[in-house]
């Protein structure tokens, strides 16, 4: 019995360290470019309409906003208080794009087929990303 029980406490050691290292790998560092901006009604907004719905959907998710420039916001957001992410969304009266701007502990670097990062920074971009079209959606 008391093997049985070493035995599997070895499997789930062992289940539980190659999961922690599945979660660390990088992937493939996610951009989103030239995103179009489409409204129920097909109206076309302004640029300072698109620029705040933008500044809406980073305030939404708790980014916080470094730069703001014409057709450029700059914004971080912090994972815990350990991990930080930056993008830069770039914007116009048609369309949007987000994009690394850099990054704190998300293991963050160049391999063979491009930047990888930890999966983290792609869930936090995506979430941006919907939260975005939504805004721009009822603008």
């Amino acid at each position: 019995m008391r093997k049985l029980v070493a035995a599997a406490g070895a499997l789930a050691l062992i289940i539980g360290v190659a999961g922690d290292a599945t979660a660390r790998r990088g992937v493939a560092v996610q951009n989103y470019d030239n995103v179009p901006i489409v409204r129920p009604d097909g109206a076309l907004l302004t640029s300072k309409r698109v620029r705040e719905a933008i500044v809406r959907a980073t305030q939404r998710n708790n980014w916080i906003i470094e730069q703001d420039a014409a057709g450029l916001v700059v914004a971080t957001f912090s994972i815990k208080g350990k991990h930080s992410l930056t993008v830069d969304i770039r914007f116009s009266e048609s369309q949007f794009s987000i994009d690394y701007h850099g990054s704190s502990n998300l293991n963050y670097t160049q391999g063979a087929g491009g930047p990888v990062i930890h999966p983290a920074y792609n869930k936090e971009v995506k979430v941006l990303l919907d939260t975005i079209t939504a805004e721009l959606r009822t603008a």
